[in-house]
């Protein structure tokens, strides 16, 4: 029935608060109602009723740990952004193809609704304010990109004396139609420079199990006037 099919697709916290409130008005109810709860909704308000145990089941516990994955989610660039606890993390990409990768890589084939039923509160959907402008990989790169460059610029004066103190966020400097231009002449200056450079940049592949393209960190190496010239594009992209 319509009822039975909403009932067992009702979170079981929520079906917990609905089971305790009907065994706070059981000796009211209508005569009859504990029968056809019982057979109709499978709620049980005997005596002797345990309710549901509130233990996460394995399939929850995969489904949290799948969105902790560094290609799955991306944990808030602001370390206070907290939900009861819980460090804030954002999705990389829609539910629907998250879903499909949690069925690819796990083998649980679970429905969408219980698959979503299960996101933990701390995992949320980006807002254009969570991340500047996004949390895709057309602002996530150049902002690795950044990172790398602050990690490294002790190593080399050059970088030391062209990368601003203070510049880690890439949508304080994308934001910035001044700030910008300063920093994309200043990389023009690396271009000429005769070293190598180690970074990380997400790319979309297919998975091989599926047609789903999914977010890969990979590991590259070039010139730095080949780093440059890839992150200038990126800028340019994000402005």
């Amino acid at each position: 029935s319509p009822t039975k099919l909403f009932i067992d697709n009702v979170s079981p916290t929520a079906k917990r608060r609905a089971t305790k409130r009907l065994l706070n008005k059981k000796e009211n109810l209508p005569r009859g109602s504990l029968s056809k709860l019982r057979k109709k909704l499978g709620i049980n308000l005997s005596n002797n009723y345990n309710p549901p145990s509130s233990t996460p089941s394995t399939l929850q516990k995969d489904i949290e740990e799948f969105l902790l994955h560094d290609d799955v989610t991306k944990q808030a660039p602001d370390k206070k952004k907290q939900l009861h606890g819980k460090q804030i993390r954002y999705l990389l990409n829609h539910l629907s193809t998250i879903h499909q990768r949690f069925m690819t890589e796990t083998g649980n084939n679970c429905h969408y609704s219980t698959f979503t039923r299960y996101i933990p509160d701390y995992v949320l959907k980006p807002s254009i304010d969570d991340w500047g402008t996004c949390l895709c990989i057309v602002c996530l790169n150049p902002q690795l990109k950044l990172e790398k460059l602050q990690r490294i610029k002790f190593l080399y004066p050059v970088l030391k004396a062209l990368l601003p103190d203070g510049l880690t966020d890439i949508t304080d400097l994308v934001t910035d139609e001044i700030k910008t231009k300063d920093f994309l002449d200043n990389l023009v200056k690396l271009e000429d420079e005769q070293f190598n450079i180690t970074y990380t940049e997400w790319t979309k592949k297919k998975n091989y199990k599926s047609n789903v393209p999914v977010s890969i960190k990979t590991t590259l190496t070039s010139s730095i006037s080949d780093f440059i010239t890839k992150f200038s594009k990126e800028i340019n992209v994000c402005t």
